[in-house]
Parts: structure tokens; sequence; C-alpha cells
């Protein structure tokens, strides 16, 4: 993010379907958080990050396995222009 100055990301974090779905998506926007205060520390301006919980509803693997939800239990960065 300091090459890129007029980038911004949306951090964007993510659960498996254990336990309840309304816990997962506290736990998916408390991990999108997580990473937003990580990047602050290290100095990149907060008016360049947003985040969102997306919860269990967007899965990249099967949640029938334990490899898929470790695969689940993930965090995106999505970037785009600050423009």
């Amino acid at each position: 993010m300091e090459q890129y100055p007029d980038a911004a990301v949306k951090v964007v974090g993510h659960t498996d379907t254990s336990g309840p779905a309304s816990v997962n998506m506290q736990l998916s926007e408390a991990r999108a958080k997580t990473v937003v205060e990580f990047l602050t520390d290290a100095g990149i301006d907060g008016s360049r990050l947003s985040m969102e919980g997306k919860g269990e509803t967007e899965p990249i693997a099967d949640n029938n396995t334990r490899a898929g939800r470790m695969k689940n239990r993930r965090v995106d960065f999505v970037i785009s222009s600050l423009e």
C-alpha cells in the first residue's frame, strides 16, 4: 500500500459453517477488523481501508471436509482506487 498511495483496500472476513450463522458473522467481522487494525498500526492511513464480514455466505471450498473448512476461514483483500 505504500507503493500505491491511490489504492484503497476492503478487508473481507470469512468463516466456515461450524457454529451458528450469527456467531460466524461476528467472527468474520472480528477477523476483518483485526487485519485493519494491524495495517493501521503499521502506518497505513485508515481512510484507505474498509472492512466487511461475510460470515459463512461465500465459501470457496467444501465445508463438509476439514481441509475445506480451513480454506473457508480466511480474509480477502479487494483493491480499488481512491477516486
